[in-house]
């Protein structure tokens, strides 16, 4: 049998002249590119003084500064409106209206959602109680509170799927706007 020898590491390599072309010719097309560039650049800049609308950098044109002027004051107009709603929302007399609805629910009724409109004063009011009776208790409850103005049962469901026939129910509260 013949030995084989391999030798991976040879001491003498050709000089890659493929990479050398190749490099050349990449640094050919750049230099190309960047006087492409350089020239669009500068007819960018024949044009805009033709046309009246070179300008300095920090002066704008005046339809820009009229148009930047309505844009702020357009945005500034939704910030204050913003901020109203927010100061709205914290103006509402939140620990009085939670805890008139915690003391109010009792053993039998279980709520399961509150949803309050701070524009009309309202606050919809879903759960969930053992009979009619205790719902409608509820509400005579939550009407009897300071707090509110008007209460009324919207809508009532008994879960017919349950052995125990709960009576699903919402409710409108509308709290007293205060001065």
């Amino acid at each position: 049998m013949v030995q084989l020898r391999l030798d991976y590491q040879s001491s003498m390599q050709p000089f890659p002249w493929a990479g050398a072309v190749l490099l050349a010719a990449a640094l050919t097309v750049l230099l190309l590119a960047g006087a492409y560039y350089l020239e669009l650049a500068g007819e960018v800049v024949s044009w805009e003084a033709k046309t009246g609308q070179a300008m300095a950098p920090d002066q704008p044109s005046p339809a820009r500064q009229a148009a930047a002027s309505q844009r702020g004051t357009t945005d500034t107009l939704l910030e204050i409106k913003h901020a109203n709603a927010v100061l709205q929302q914290l103006s509402l007399p939140w620990g009085n209206l939670f805890r008139a609805i915690e003391s109010s629910s009792g053993k039998q009724v279980a709520l399961l959602a509150m949803e309050p409109d701070a524009e009309k004063h309202v606050v919809k009011i879903s759960g969930e109680a053992k009979d009619i009776e205790a719902a409608l208790g509820y509400v005579k409850r939550l009407a009897a509170q300071e707090v509110f103005s008007s209460v009324y049962l919207q809508s009532h469901q008994v879960q017919q799927q349950d052995p125990e026939k709960p009576v699903r129910f919402v409710l409108l509260a509308a709290w007293k706007v205060t001065p």
